[in-house]
């Protein structure tokens, strides 16, 4: 036996009933409404402003600094960095460059012997510094 609310005969379970079909069907009806029409897609689409731009890539990295000044420097900082990256450090003065190369010794335990950094401040100076 079914208990009467879930029988049409109550009044209660005729308005459950009624408020579900009604709020169905608005469901149906708001979803319908918000579907992307297809009168809102362009016929065209627009022009790519950057189109003809000429885009030009890297050839390559640098080639690694010949010469017995840049030893250090190939043996030590190319072993973490590249050589474009190397290249592209801000001028620094012969304190930066010293400090730099002490942060790598001691922050990021860079492998450079005591003996090796004044040959390797000197060369970035030459080459990347600003005095």
């Amino acid at each position: 036996m079914n208990p009467p609310l879930l029988r049409f005969e109550s009044a209660f379970a005729r308005v459950l009933v009624a408020a579900l079909a009604f709020g169905l069907a608005g469901m149906f009806l708001w979803a319908a409404d918000s579907a992307p029409s297809t009168a809102a897609v362009p016929e065209k689409p627009k022009a790519n402003p950057h189109r003809d731009d000429v885009w030009v890539l890297p050839v390559g990295e640098p080639v690694p600094p010949e010469g017995e000044a840049a030893e250090p420097l190939r043996r030590h900082c190319a072993l973490c960095h590249s050589f474009d990256y190397i290249a592209t450090q801000p001028r620094l003065s012969r304190t930066g460059w010293a400090a730099s190369v002490e942060k790598m010794r001691s922050k990021y335990g860079a492998p450079i012997p005591t003996n090796q950094v004044p040959a390797l401040v000197n060369y970035l100076v030459t080459n990347h510094g600003k005095e």
